[in-house]
């Protein structure tokens, strides 16, 4: 997809493409109308998807792809001046990863093909075939390794692991693991053939590794800032708590028991069944974390920037008391001939919350 787009003072931006183990990037570089590739913090798999001009009746025949293959897009620019490099001008190239196409579709007058690609494993049973299981004596991490392990992906935990005494698997493996880690505030993803578990809390209490203009200060004129008319902020209280309390029974002694956490103002309430009492209060933690996450949520647009990636904290500098630090919940990043290289971001705001 060798495909590039002038840019002022010679900045460039192309889009390369592996079929499998080949370079089709000059072979499709003139049929391309279109790239687009989402990169999310959690939940989701990263996703990819190439529009064609399908006018020739190669894409009709030969050309036409076969679902089930794996697409490696790759970023690159030059002579890109944007993001406060000191020396004004760089080069960069950014993988995008591995993706299964999944998704094929056909439009007519004028003639194009998308191609839709899922950074997921080929074998689909890992979002597809339920199983029924009961996983005893094991833990988030040891459930984790497994799963990966029937797909070939490589596991990545960065997180607390938590002790599981017995769980009723009735779920595919992706659903299941992704509720279980829910329950603990650890978040999956998976990507370039990699499932990656993680404390989302931990990665916004890192530093910001980037920033994010209003308007570029006299000093850095080449500082990234967001495109004009693109910005969108805003705040929820409904739904978002200051505390809560876990409701649990003890069997032996045959009592309820409590477990508070946070302050009464909005209190969130649970029960269930634990093993314990420190299990109850990093279930209850868990959840209020979960609630609490995109309480205030900004989105706006961006010159491409391949650098920057989802689950990395920012500063936003302007836009009074809108401004401060977010974390990456998606980057999209989208390129087409006529528009150019541009980022669109979505994140969340790091906010101060303590629940002893």
């Amino acid at each position: 997809m060798l495909l590039t787009a002038a840019r002022p003072k010679g900045r460039q931006a192309a889009i390369l493409l592996k079929y499998e183990n080949k370079d089709i990037s000059a072979e499709i570089a003139p049929d391309i109308e279109s790239f687009r590739y989402t990169d999310v913090a959690a939940s989701q798999s990263d996703s990819v998807s190439i529009t064609v001009n399908a006018r020739d009746r190669k894409w009709k025949n030969d050309w036409m792809p076969e679902k089930g293959v794996k697409l490696y897009p790759t970023i690159a620019v030059k002579n890109w001046n944007v993001g406060g490099v000191g020396s004004g001008y760089w080069d960069y190239s950014a993988e995008c990863g591995a993706f299964v196409l999944d998704d094929l579709s056909f439009s007519s007058t004028p003639d194009t093909l998308t191609m839709g690609g899922v950074a997921k494993p080929n074998d689909t049973s890992f979002s597809e075939r339920n199983r029924t299981f009961t996983w005893k004596k094991t833990s988030v991490k040891k459930i984790a390794e497994e799963i990966a392990g029937r797909y070939g992906l490589e596991l990545k935990f960065d997180g607390d692991d938590h002790d599981i005494d017995a769980k009723e698997q009735d779920a595919t493996d992706s659903a299941f693991l992704q509720d279980l880690c829910d329950t603990y505030a650890l978040v999956i993803k998976v990507y370039t053939e990699k499932l990656w578990v993680y404390d989302r809390e931990k990665y916004k209490a890192k530093d910001a590794v980037w920033t994010v203009y209003e308007v570029a200060p006299i000093a850095d004129p080449t500082a990234l800032c967001v495109e004009e008319g693109s910005f969108k902020w805003s705040t929820k209280l409904t739904g978002t708590y200051t505390g809560g309390v876990y409701t649990y029974t003890n069997k032996k002694k045959k009592i309820n028991i409590n477990v508070k956490v946070g302050t009464e103002e909005r209190q969130l309430k649970l029960s269930g069944k634990v093993s314990s009492e420190a299990d109850a209060k990093a279930r209850l933690i868990a959840k209020l974390k979960n609630a609490n996450h995109g309480a205030t949520t900004i989105s706006f647009t961006i010159p491409g920037y391949p650098v920057g990636a989802s689950a990395q904290c920012i500063n936003v500098v302007g836009f009074g008391k809108m401004a401060g630090k977010y974390f990456i919940d998606e980057m999209e990043h989208s390129y087409s001939p006529s528009g150019g290289y541009k980022t669109q971001i979505k994140a969340s705001k790091v906010e101060q919350e303590e629940f002893a």
